[in-house]
């Protein structure tokens, strides 16, 4: 399929999850794309995770300049596709974000002709095409090609650490008086049972006994708040027992313990990818006879001037406006959780009606 002059599209089951995992591999190694587009996370489990998927090709002559995986969820209304998600709740569940084709960084026109492509494939009648937490470059070029309704908006908070370690700066430099001051004295009173570490996993062993600890920490601070958890999930549990197997040695995946001497704090599980640490899942201390301690924010706090010693670029909340994400973070990006068809069919119709609908609902 011809979609821009020199470009083409190819759409093709995958058969070969390794074969195809080589051909992802080659694109990333030329791309940007965060730590959820890399082979590491996206293969983790492919066989167990997705039973019907789709690669989404964009060729310039022999070389793939833009790809992207779509795994179809049978419904009675019509088959809906997901980008780089299976469309089942449970697997699902690991939650995707800064998600979306991998385009190569040299040809600019590929995003465009990765979304045209996608608007054009021959993928069923009455399908919705489901787009989890995309950029809003990504979100634009599929509202050029076809209907797209966004449902959720999210930031992502982040910290640059580049910024801070060229200016001289500490992470609590930059943020408001309150927030500093509170942050200083959680620490002291830390402080007061030893000397703050962290110490990262550097063996598979040593991973799978922090993730032990922060699985437990992290169950019992929700189901106090009567929220069943993350980990309640063995599909979750399940994908990042594998993902710890795969990136803990590659340096993809970090988890830390932080501690006041012999004191626990909490533990920290973050996503290293080309700079970039993502703080994905935490597990902390609450102590009631200590209310004022905030494991949290001392955490993070932690962790960051850990990260910007070790020279990453930048610290990543990932998704969610909580009030300690905001307060640490210098910037953000948003992130869209959408729906999208091709215009002129069914399911664009449908997805214009719902968008109208929302515009006069009442206010």
């Amino acid at each position: 399929m011809d979609i821009v002059p020199g470009l083409t599209a190819r759409l093709s089951p995958i058969t070969d999850p390794e074969c195809f995992g080589n051909d992802w591999r080659q694109v990333e190694a030329q791309a940007g794309g965060s730590v959820f587009q890399s082979w590491t996370w996206l293969g983790c489990r492919f066989d167990a995770r997705f039973h019907d998927p789709l690669a989404l090709q964009i060729m310039n002559g022999s070389r793939c300049v833009a790809i992207g995986v779509l795994n179809r969820e049978r419904r009675w209304t019509g088959p809906s596709w997901h980008l780089g998600e299976t469309g089942d709740s449970a697997a699902d569940s690991v939650f995707i974000e800064h998600n979306g084709p991998l385009v190569v960084q040299n040809c600019p026109q590929a995003r465009d002709a990765w979304f045209a492509a996608l608007m054009h494939a021959p993928l069923g009648p009455g399908r919705m095409i489901v787009l989890s937490g995309i950029g809003t470059i990504d979100l634009a070029a599929a509202r050029r090609h076809g209907v797209v309704t966004v449902s959720i908006t999210r930031v992502a908070p982040r910290r640059d650490l580049a910024a801070l370690r060229r200016d001289g700066m500490d992470c609590l430099d930059p943020v408001s008086a309150n927030t500093r001051q509170q942050i200083n004295r959680a620490w002291r009173r830390y402080a007061a049972s030893g000397p703050i570490q962290v110490e990262p996993a550097t063996s598979r062993d040593q991973a799978h006994e922090f993730m032990t600890g922060l699985t437990a920490l992290h169950q019992t601070t929700w189901q106090g708040r009567g929220r069943q958890g993350a980990f309640a999930r063995h599909e979750f549990r399940d994908f990042h027992n594998d993902l710890l197997r795969r990136g803990i040695e590659s340096g993809t995946t970090d988890l830390l313990r932080i501690s006041a001497g012999p004191r626990l704090i909490g533990y920290l599980y973050t996503l290293i990818w080309r700079g970039t640490a993502s703080a994905y899942q935490s597990g902390f201390v609450y102590e009631t006879e200590h209310p004022h301690e905030k494991p949290g924010l001392v955490c993070h706090v932690a962790a960051m001037r850990h990260y910007q010693a070790r020279g990453l670029n930048n610290y990543d909340f990932l998704a969610g406006d909580d009030r300690y994400k905001t307060s640490l973070a210098g910037e953000s990006t948003a992130l869209h959780w959408a729906r999208a068809a091709p215009r002129f069919t069914l399911a664009g119709a449908i997805l214009l009606g719902r968008d109208r609908l929302k515009q006069w609902r009442p206010r």
